[in-house]
């Protein structure tokens, strides 16, 4: 869609033009809106950020200006709407209805939305009607009142919360899934009914974290870096630092965070309570390399300074836990019990590590 240049200083008054959608209310507007708009291409910018269809009405009712959403949502050119009368865009059989809103409005011209509690239509080009939500923002300038609507299209509204609440019953259903499975098997595991209580929180405050870090990068995934330094943060010591981590930059899908953050946090209880976390000498190296040829990582564990290890003659809830998260990642894992100290393998495809599997 072409837009038009500005070529009026928003610093300075704005010349008559023959397009009302250019005039000085809208410039006025700004500058009173945010003084750090200056310019004609910042004032678009500062419209077409909004998720919503914006438009302003002067004192008479009448569109000033109307931002490039409302082409998708009415089907009218911006440029079109310029100086025509808002009820262009109201069914016949609700004009009086709306005019009367609007008049009650600039009595009192706050912040609001319109019409709470009705249901409120509006009118495309073609003729055809949806159902609209209206928020109102009231400006005084040198001219006048002026008001500017954000509109929402309640139906994609509708649609996109009900889209919401099915993944959030999806993610609500795995994550308790996953809780029964933790408590059950780290319960039925449990030489004694305190070992259990401790392997149930540290596992479940180990899944916390994990979704700390989803919901801080708004489920798009996370970097393995900040993953592994979440999963070993509360084990290490800020004094004398026990992990050393090697950074590789990659970019890990959501899926692949809890699996890894859970493999890390049983590799860091076994290690406090067996390995190298077990004492004050003790390092825990991590190192993750990635195959470009074959696209795959291998990340590396590698316990030293710990006490001497012997290889476990029964196999730990932990140990299948481990297994089980590497197949989840389409991954192997070797687990080796050197003298000197634990080494855990996990090599990966790529493919998996870094795409978002579907629901």
């Amino acid at each position: 869609m072409k837009k038009t240049k500005a070529t009026t200083s928003m610093k300075e008054p704005p010349k008559a033009t023959d397009n009302p959608a250019r005039r000085s209310d809208r410039t006025d507007w700004l500058a009173v809106a945010n003084p750090r708009l200056s310019s004609e291409d910042e004032f678009h910018g500062f419209l077409e950020e909004s998720p919503d269809a914006v438009i302003i009405i002067d004192k008479t009712s009448r569109i000033n200006f109307a931002s490039n959403r409302i082409e998708a949502m009415f089907g009218y050119l911006p440029d079109e709407l310029a100086g025509k009368p808002l009820s262009i865009l109201i069914p016949e059989r609700y004009r009086d209805l709306h005019a009367g809103h609007l008049d009650r409005f600039l009595i009192d011209p706050t912040p609001r939305m319109m019409g709470i509690g009705l249901e409120l239509h509006a009118l495309r080009k073609d003729g055809s009607e949806f159902q609209v939500e209206i928020s109102l923002s009231p400006h005084r300038t040198p001219d006048g009142l002026i008001v500017v609507a954000a509109i929402r299209d309640a139906e994609v509204t509708k649609r996109f919360q009900d889209l919401l609440l099915k993944e959030l019953h999806h993610r609500v259903k795995n994550m308790l899934a996953t809780v029964v499975a933790i408590t059950s098997q780290s319960l039925g595991s449990a030489q004694n009914l305190e070992e259990g209580r401790l392997a149930v929180e540290g596992r479940l405050v180990a899944l916390g974290r994990a979704h700390d870090l989803l919901l801080e990068s708004n489920w798009a995934g996370a970097k393995l870096i900040d993953v592994i330094h979440d999963a070993t943060e509360p084990f290490d010591n800020s004094n004398v630092r026990r992990f050393v981590v090697q950074d590789t930059h990659i970019e890990i899908a959501s899926d692949a965070v809890l699996p890894l953050t859970m493999s890390l946090n049983e590799l860091c209880t076994n290690a406090v309570k067996y390995g190298a976390l077990s004492n004050t000498t003790g390092r825990i190296n991590i190192t993750s390399i990635v195959d470009d040829k074959a696209q795959r990582l291998k990340l590396t564990w590698t316990e030293s300074g710990g006490p001497v290890v012997r290889e476990p003659t029964r196999r730990s809830f932990g140990t299948r836990l481990i297994n089980r998260l590497a197949e989840q990642l389409h991954g192997n894992v070797r687990l080796r019990y050197e003298p000197e100290g634990v080494v855990y393998e996990l090599d990966i495809p790529l493919a998996t590590l870094q795409a978002r599997r579907a629901n």
